[in-house]
């Protein structure tokens, strides 16, 4: 892909980001607005994108791409936890869970579907919902044993977690988008044209609460800590790699590998502070982990995904 394209992408996303800086900074988006902006993400915006990006004409060849981006997604999860296991195999108790945590989830959908919706069009955001699918599965079984060491204290139960797995916004929206794609249902235009509309405002909305985000971080002990430099790198930059590597040696199709190394190339997601708090990790140094690896994101990933050609 043309680094020129994907760097103003870049930089339209960096701009409404630094919007949603100083509309953090000045109080216009305060703590509890971020939080519900997040829900309207989480529950309205994004679903709707999703199903919006299935409102075309049914294809075998796209319905195979977009099994092949669960299939890979799927493997990568698992390779991300195998190597997750020897990249942090000597950092504290405290720590680790949520180093191997950033290091298998990236924010694919917070901030990577908005990316690829920008890069690919909708047929981006179909195929990376996908994607997006695959990390719902694996983010509710193996990344919540990942932190609770398969007890729930009480706080959550195996049928809760496969309820989360299965029974969650993006999901929910991706069985409604396939089975309207498949069977090609007629929807009427301007229901359509409406699902759409709210689904565009999913990239606008997610820097502005991104930035908001940021502008809580203290620079200095944000700064100051080579471990959240060192999650950062693996996640940014080497698993984005490895994945680009595997998939050009195997020779996935092109379009496949685009969204999966786009995916990669995101992130630490927005979870891994939400479980650090729930289980009682070091919430303080999930939030820097996150938060670094979101403003290193801003430079790197134009760099990653200039390398699919």
């Amino acid at each position: 892909m043309n680094f020129q394209i994907v760097l103003n992408q870049v930089i339209i996303l960096f701009i409404i980001l630094v919007i949603g800086f100083v509309a953090g900074k000045t109080g216009i988006i305060a703590d509890g607005a971020s939080k519900k902006l997040s829900e309207l993400l989480l529950y309205v915006t994004s679903p709707f994108m999703v199903l919006g990006s299935f409102f075309f004409e049914y294809s075998a060849d796209k319905m195979k791409n977009a099994l092949l981006v669960f299939l890979f997604a799927s493997g990568f999860y698992l390779l991300c936890i195998f190597l997750s296991t020897i990249l942090y195999k000597n950092f504290d108790s405290n720590v680790k869970p949520i180093l191997r945590f950033t290091a298998v989830f990236s924010n694919c959908g917070f901030m990577g579907l908005p990316m690829m919706k920008a890069l690919f069009g909708d047929e981006g955001v179909f195929l990376g919902s996908f994607h997006v699918g695959a990390f719902n599965l694996f983010i509710w079984t193996f990344g919540l044993t990942m932190f609770s060491g398969n007890k729930f204290k009480g706080k959550e139960n195996i049928r809760g977690s496969l309820k989360n797995a299965f029974l969650n916004p993006a999901l929910i929206s991706l069985y409604v988008g396939v089975f309207i794609f498949v069977f090609q249902i007629p929807i009427p235009g301007p229901v359509q044209q409406a699902v759409k509309y709210v689904g565009d405002m999913t990239l606008p909305l997610s820097m502005l609460i991104i930035g908001a985000l940021i502008s809580t971080a203290k620079v200095r002990t944000l700064l100051s800590d080579f471990r959240v430099y060192y999650a950062a790198a693996v996640r940014l930059v080497f698993l984005p790699l490895v994945a680009y590597g595997i998939l050009s040696l195997i020779g996935a199709p092109k379009v496949v590998t685009a969204i999966v190394v786009t995916a990669a190339a995101m992130p630490c997601a927005a979870n891994t502070s939400i479980f650090a708090e729930m289980f009682d990790k070091d919430s303080v140094f999930a939030s820097k982990a996150v938060t670094l690896s979101t403003i290193l994101s801003i430079f790197t990933a134009p760099l990653i995904i200039a390398l699919l050609g």
